[in-house]
C-alpha cells in the first residue's frame, strides 16, 4: 500500500501519466479505475471506515467546509473509529477517505483540481490538457499537483506539512483537534478557535507548519495553549505578527522551561515578551 503510494505521488513530473491522473478527473468511474491501477480498492476503504459520512458537498463546501455544519459530522465520524492525531499524520488515511468520498459520490473528483487562483477544478482540468497539446505543461503539472495534494497531501514538491495543510477533510479535522486540545486548559470555546482558524489560515498554516517542524515548542501543550490564551484576547491576526510571537517564544523557551509552567503563566511572559 505505502509503495503504491510512494509511487503514485511521484508523478507530478510524469507528462504522460499527468496527463491521464487528469483525463480521469473528469469521471467518477474512470477515476476510481485509475486509483485501482494502484490501489486495491478494498485494502484502501479498510484503511478507515468512512461509511457514516453521508453529507454530499458542493464545490465550495468541498473547499471550505462550514464549521459550524460540517465540522461536527467529520470529526463524530471519525471518533467513532478511533481516529487519532497519529492517524491523522498519515497521508494514506486521507486517500482512503478521499477515495469513499468519491466512490460514494459526495464529491466529485474534479473538485480536487483546485488552485489557489481558480477554483473551478473541471475548468482547469480542461484548460491544462488544452495547454499540454500545444506543449505548454505548467499548468498540467499544477493541476496534477493540486488533485494529488487535496487527496492525501504528501506529494514530494509539499512534504509533509501537506498533509496539515493541503486536504480539506484533514485540515478541517485538525482544527477541531486543536481547538478542542487548547480548550480544555483555557476554557476558550471551540468555535472562536474554529473560526479563528478559518478567518486566518495562513496563521494555521504557519502554526501546523511550526508544530510539525524545526520549531515543535509551540506544540508544547502549555506553551500553545498560554499561546492561544494572549491570541484570542488580544485579537492578533497579522500573520507577521503572529510569525514573530512564536519566535520570541522559541528564544526564550530555549532558557526558561515554559512546558513545566501553566497556560496562563506562559500568557504572561508572552506579554512580557511583546511589551
Amino acid at each position: 500500500m505505502h509503495d503504491a503510494l510512494k509511487r503514485l505521488k511521484k508523478i507530478t513530473k510524469n507528462r504522460d501519466e499527468s496527463i491521464r491522473l487528469l483525463e480521469a478527473a473528469l469521471s467518477k468511474k474512470d477515476f476510481l479505475e485509475y486509483l485501482a491501477e494502484y490501489f486495491n480498492p478494498e485494502e484502501l476503504k479498510q484503511e478507515i471506515d468512512f461509511s457514516d459520512f453521508k453529507e454530499k458537498l458542493n464545490e465550495d463546501e468541498f473547499q471550505q467546509m462550514h464549521p459550524k455544519y460540517h465540522y461536527p459530522i467529520l470529526w463524530e465520524t471519525l471518533e467513532k473509529q478511533g481516529f487519532t492525531a497519529i492517524d491523522a499524520t498519515k497521508p494514506i488515511k486521507w486517500l482512503s477517505i478521499s477515495y469513499q468520498l468519491i466512490d460514494n459520490e459526495l464529491i466529485a473528483p474534479y473538485f480536487l483540481a483546485y488552485l489557489e487562483n481558480s477554483k473551478n477544478g473541471r475548468n482547469n482540468i480542461i484548460e491544462a490538457l488544452r495547454l499540454a497539446k500545444d506543449g505548454k505543461n505548467k499548468k498540467l503539472f499544477d493541476v496534477c499537483r493540486a488533485i494529488l495534494r487535496h487527496m492525501f497531501g504528501h506529494i514530494q514538491e509539499r512534504g509533509p506539512k501537506a498533509v496539515y495543510q493541503d486536504i480539506p477533510f484533514s485540515v478541517a479535522w485538525w482544527r477541531v483537534y486543536l481547538a478542542k486540545e487548547i480548550q480544555k486548559k483555557t476554557n476558550i470555546e471551540e468555535a472562536i478557535l474554529y473560526n479563528y482558524f478559518k478567518n486566518n489560515p495562513t496563521n494555521y498554516n504557519e502554526l501546523v507548519m511550526r508544530m510539525s517542524g524545526k520549531l515543535t515548542v509551540i506544540a508544547d501543550k502549555n506553551i500553545r495553549d498560554g499561546f492561544f490564551l494572549y491570541v484570542v484576547e488580544k485579537s492578533i491576526t497579522k500573520t507577521k505578527e503572529f510569525k514573530e510571537i512564536i519566535a520570541k517564544i522559541g528564544i526564550e523557551s530555549t532558557w526558561r522551561s515554559m512546558g513545566s509552567l501553566s497556560p496562563r503563566e506562559n500568557k504572561k511572559i508572552i506579554e512580557s515578551l511583546v511589551a
